[in-house]
This record gives C-alpha cells, structure tokens and sequence, in this order.
C-alpha cells in the first residue's frame, strides 16, 4: 500500500490516521513487531521446519517477510513503510537499560536524575517519531525527490542507515547502497557501516537470506556474490548486491558517478563539502525528471565554523537540491514556510513514552529546561552551553545555532531570512531585475528591464549556470527638484575580481546605500564571462544613482578599468579613517579605495555590525537589519567565518568605511580646505577674489555697497 501525501492544506482540521501527517495516537503497536517478539521469545522467527518448497509454510514465511520489508506492511488501520519494518524486526541494537530494581512508574524527580545503565543488544521499540521519519523517507522516494534531516543526539539514525543498507543488500538484487562521510572514522570507528556490518551476523545467523561475499568483503566494501568456472572461464555469480562506504575527505569528487538505490550522507554536520558532493552525485541519481533512488543527509547541530552550513542548507533551501520539502511545524518564527525533517529531543525522550511509543512533549519539555538549568548553573563558558543546546535541540533554529567565529546578530538574522522567504510579495515580487544600458538619444544611463537576467539568490553558489548575475535594483534613486540625482546622497562598496579564470568561487560584489535613510538600495553580485564586464556594469550602477565607490584596492583591475574609461572619479580616494589605521603605508600608495588588510577588514566587519543593530528611527525597535532584502547577503552574514569566501560581507565592508568616513567631519581639515595658499595670499590681484570666493557672503556685502 502507497501513502497519501497530502498538501498543508489538507492536513488542516483534519483527522489523519496514517502515513506521514497522522496526528492521531499509535496503539497496539506491537503488531509491527510480531516477528521479533517471536524471534525473542522462541529464539527463531519460526517455527515451521526448514523447507524450501516453495508452497511450504516456512517458504511462504519467509516470502512475506522479504515483501513487508520491501513494499511495506498494512494491518488494515495503519501500515508503516518496508525500510521500517525491516528495521523493527530484523536489526538487534544496542539499547540502554536501566539498572534498578525499582519497576514502579517514576515521578518527575527520579526521571531528571542521572542513572546507571547497561547498553544490551535488543530488537528496536516502536517510536512515533520513527514512525514520522520513515513515512517522510518513503514520501521522498516516491516523489523522485530526496532527505535532508536535522537530529538530536542519541536517536540511532546511523543504526538506522546501516538497518536501510543491509535491506537493500538482502532483497534488492544488484542494488547498491553507498554511505559517504568526509572522514572514514565516521563510517567504520562506531559509524554506519560498522553497524551494518554488525546487523548482517543476526540477519546471516537468523534468517534464509544470507549471501556469500567472494569477491569484496573489506570493511569498506562487501558485495554479494561468488567466483564460479565455465570452460575455463572464470564468473561473478549471485545476488551482487553492494555496500560501499566512501571517505570524502579532501576529495568531493569522489561523489562522481556513484549510481544507487540508496545514498546515505553520515555526520552531514561535518562535512564542509557536504553540498559540493550533493550536487555531484545528486546528478548520477537522476535523468531529467527521472530519479533511480533515494539520497538521504543526516547530521546533528553543535559544530563550530563552516562545516554545518550544507546541512542546513540542505534543510532550509533544499527545493534547489531536490529535497523533499514539507510544512516546517518546528520553527515558530517560519510560519508558512518549509524544510527537510527535524527529530526533535521532544520526541521519544527516555522516560517520556508510553508502552506505545507516543511521546509525552510537556513531560519531556520540563526534563530537558531541567537539564539546560543545570548546564547553565555549572557551566560557565557560554559556547558549551550553546554547543549543549544545539546537540540536543528543540527546534532546527537550535540545532543550527553557531559556535563562536562570528560577530553578527545570528539570531536576528536568521529571523530576518526566514521573514524574507515567506514574504515573497514583500520583497522579492518587488524587485527591479534588468540592466543599465546607454540611451543613444540623450547619452545618459537608463534603466531596463530584463527577463532573461537571473540574479544570484543563494549562498554558497554551487550551480556554475548562475554565476554571472545581475543588477537588482529594491530603490531607484531619487531626483532633486533639477531633475538630477543629489551627489552624495548615494554611498557604494565593491569587492572585486581580477581574473576571468578562476579556481576560486569569487564573484564581484557591489552594494549602493542610501546614505540618509541607511538602506541597501541596489546589489550587483555575480561573475559575468570577463571581468572587464562586471567593471563596466559598476561602472554604470554607480552613473545612475551618482555615488561614489570604496573598493578593495588589492584588485588592480577596478581602478585600471576606471582610469581607461574616465571614470575614476567615480571612485574614492582612500578614506582618511582608513589611512590613518594603516601601519604599512606603502598600501595608501594606490590613491584610490582601501587596503584589504586583515585589521582593515576586522574594522569593517565592526561597522557592519554597528549598522546592523543602529534602530531605524528613534521611535522603532526595528534595526537596519530589517531592511535587508537581499537572501544570499543575510546568509553570508549568517555562515561567516575567518576561513570562508563572503563577497557581499566585503563589498558591504568597504561601503561602511566609506560611510563612517563621512561620519567624520573634521572642522580644522575643512577650514584647510578653504584656505588661499601662501603665494596667492601674497599677490595683491589674487587677494580680493580669492576673498569673494571664500566668503560666501562677500557678494552680497559688495551689492549693498554699491546701492549705497
């Protein structure tokens, strides 16, 4: 039997009993698990006598044992896919038991107390939230689509995986199923293979469906099939099934062209190449719109710098990479919106079950505040108890909280993501997207819509087809009374590129801010095919709305392209703020923008800050962050890190250089300014003009005199 998927819509006010949206209590749970109560009880999983007869009962046992497991088992009311009912019956796990002699039902007291226990092998219970994630692996599978999972600790998903493995390699002829980790100890050092090596002794020990491994039987690689002579000829025979486990570390492509039933990412949390191998194996399992398997990530939160960035990735915009997206009921900030799957430390929290496998939230709500009081109460180093918190989360939000690395608001900022992304008719239905081009009757920039151009609307970018961007244009600029837009009204940043080829994922990153109101008016962000074209786009952005631009003087080829095209007004002369933290200033040399130096850019990323968390207007709570439209700059100001690539956060930096060099008006400097030098002041025909011009009122004084 197939489960229904339902749209949000349907499930609403609604009473489901099966499959992945059931919001209806599991009873009498145990009929899944008929067999290995048998197999517990009797020490067999029947007890017909050996018989390969095909229509002998022991035959026709084991045939609809091989069929649950495969297409899943209906009891009528319910009925649970095959992958979970392989696992329930046919997969001993170590579980934890208690040592206590006391079989009374515990209090609140007793259950937030720490106690000793055994981990012995037994058959696994039956939980809801399992329930919960196979129906959503199975929903994946059908819809051509794939898993992206988010996790507490101490859940089983890698007993699980290597459970899934060992199914396909009993009952799935010529299947392979592939665990990949960006470190082999994650697979094989009490990893999922190693547990799927353990769970094939009980399944070869216990049941008619064992295999002989002749040809690969390595700890990394087990196939099932044998050597057999014909004429001399030596052939692989047999079910050649495969599990293979693949280390990624240091080398994604090793993701290449690995075609499978099932594809398992490991510890997802930590990989920093998690979405780089993604998208290369995401293409060995799919033609077109056909897809040939399943390809699950799985990982939990508590990891510091880059590495979990593609697991949540994959869990928030995984629709760009092919993830079965459902109703996010997690996040209470995201309402509307959609995600990969989250098992919650809410759920099937030890102590807080029924004999039914249903969770009791309330109960386990208040064990685990307990427990995070207590953390809090001993512990005094704040990122453990972030990282305590993120190992064992409520909500994604929590599992995704960063460890140290970063000075940005990341809360706030996600906040403000997950608004832009359920908002679409705020912000992105509003966007201007085209181009600048040169109006051949009044020789002026204007602007123009373009349908085909396709701006950059995530981060990290990993599909190579987008990378050439384009203008997009939230404001337009605003005009004086003249019809000209007012200088100085704008400010602009760049970080820029040199090379049109590249090994690095660099793209050019310009922003223009309105410096009266402090909002993001304008971003060009991409890598159009030579860099001399992403220069003149600038080049034009900064013509229209009549700004001037700090820039990463590092790359020679902004300022180049400028003084050929006349246009170097256009960029700033190094800020003084900037000059006078320079220690090297042999750097200030170049005249034009500023120094990418490691101070330097530590200074900007404080400016951003300070503008991130400025109020709008006395009267409001809101911040500049919540003007931030663009997806992509709120991510990159999100996964930041010393060791990643950001060009928005860069090219935003230098507009905040900019920006607080206007801040600072010195009076003394502009009184300079002002003054005639020593030799015009000693020439008598200077003297008179020169004060004309720099009294402002000495015109006026002159026509009064001359009424008089």
């Amino acid at each position: 039997m197939t489960s229904d998927i339902l749209s949000p819509v349907q499930v609403q006010n609604k009473i489901i009993t099966t499959g992945y949206y059931k919001n209806t209590k599991h009873y009498n749970t145990e009929e899944w698990r008929a067999s290995a109560l048998h197999f517990e009880q009797f020490g067999k999983y029947t007890n017909y006598p050996v018989n390969s007869h095909p229509n002998s009962m022991y035959y026709k046992f084991w045939e609809e044992e091989a069929r649950r497991s495969v297409f899943g088992y209906n009891i009528g009311r319910d009925w649970i896919p095959g992958y979970f009912y392989f696992y329930l019956n046919y997969c001993p796990i170590p579980i934890a038991v208690e040592r206590s002699d006391n079989e009374e039902e515990k209090d609140f007291d007793d259950l937030a107390k720490q106690a000793q226990a055994d981990r012995e092998d037994h058959f696994p219970h039956f939980w809801d939230d399992d329930y919960t994630y196979y129906h959503y692996l199975d929903e994946s599978e059908k819809v051509g689509e794939h898993a992206a999972v988010i996790k507490t600790r101490g859940r089983g998903f890698s007993l699980k995986g290597g459970s899934m493995c060992d199914r396909n390699y009993y009952l799935i002829p010529g299947s392979k199923s592939y665990c990949f980790a960006d470190d082999k100890d994650y697979l094989i050092e009490d990893g999922i293979i190693t547990k799927a090596w353990d769970m094939m002794s009980h399944i070869e020990d216990h049941t008619p469906w064992g295999k002989r491994r002749q040809v690969h039987n390595s700890i990394m690689h087990r196939r099932a099939s044998y050597y057999t002579q014909r004429s001399g000829l030596k052939i692989e025979k047999g079910f050649k099934s495969e599990i293979i486990g693949v280390s990624l570390k240091n080398n994604y492509n090793k993701a290449r062209g690995k075609r499978g039933k099932l594809i398992l990412y490991e510890e997802s949390g930590k990989n920093p190449n998690l979405l780089k191998a993604w998208n290369i194996s995401l293409k060995s399992m799919q033609q077109g719109r056909l897809t040939f398997g399943l390809q699950a990530g799985f990982g939990t939160g508590g990891t510091e710098g880059q590495d979990f960035m593609g697991l949540e990735q994959l869990f928030y915009e995984g629709g760009g990479y092919n993830v079965h997206m459902i109703p996010n009921r997690w996040d209470s900030v995201t309402a509307g919106s959609k995600s990969g799957f989250f098992s919650s430390v809410l759920k099937n929290l030890e102590g807080t079950m029924d004999k039914d496998g249903n969770s009791d939230i309330e109960l386990a709500d208040k064990l685990i505040e307990a427990d995070r009081d207590k953390v809090k109460r001993e512990t005094k180093n704040p990122e453990a108890i972030i990282r305590h918190i993120a190992e064992e989360p409520k909500t994604p939000q929590e599992a995704c909280m960063r460890i140290g690395g970063t000075i940005f608001p990341i809360n706030d900022l996600k906040e403000q993501l997950a608004h832009v992304r359920t908002h679409p008719e705020k912000f992105e239905d509003t966007e201007y997207i085209g181009k600048l081009v040169i109006d051949p009757e009044t020789e002026k920039i204007k602007w123009e819509p373009d349908p085909e151009a396709k701006p950059i609307r995530i981060f990290p970018l990993n599909d190579k087809k987008l990378i050439e961007g384009c203008i997009v244009i939230y404001e337009h600029p605003v005009a004086g009374e003249d019809g000209e837009v007012p200088y100085g009204l704008y400010l602009s940043g760049n970080d820029a590129y040199d090379h049109d080829d590249s090994t690095t994922d660099s793209l050019g990153s310009t922003f223009i801010m309105n410096k009266v109101t402090g909002r993001i008016v304008a971003e060009y962000t991409g890598r159009p095919l030579t860099a001399n074209m992403y220069y003149e786009n600038v080049r034009r952005l900064l013509i229209y709305y009549h700004a001037k631009c700090n820039y990463e003087n590092d790359c020679k080829g902004m300022g180049t392209y400028m003084n050929n095209s006349f246009a170097s007004y256009l960029l700033c002369d190094t800020p003084k703020v900037v000059a006078d933290r320079v220690v090297d200033k042999i750097v200030l040399n170049r005249g034009k923008g500023s120094p990418g130096t490691q101070g330097i850019n530590k200074w900007a990323r404080e400016l951003i800050l300070i503008w991130l968390v400025t109020k709008i207007s006395n009267d409001s709570e809101l911040t500049n962050l919540h003007t931030i439209r663009s997806i992509p700059l709120l991510q990159e100001l999100i996964y930041w890190h010393k060791d990643g690539n950001f060009d928005r956060v860069s090219g935003l930096g230098m507009l905040m250089l900019l920006k607080e060099d206007m801040m600072h008006f010195d009076p003394e400097e502009s009184h300079k300014a002002l003054e005639v030098p020593d030799f015009f002041a000693r020439t008598a025909m200077f003297q008179h003009k020169a004060k004309e011009k720099l009294d402002p009122f000495a015109k006026i004084i002159k026509m009064r005199q001359l009424k008089e």
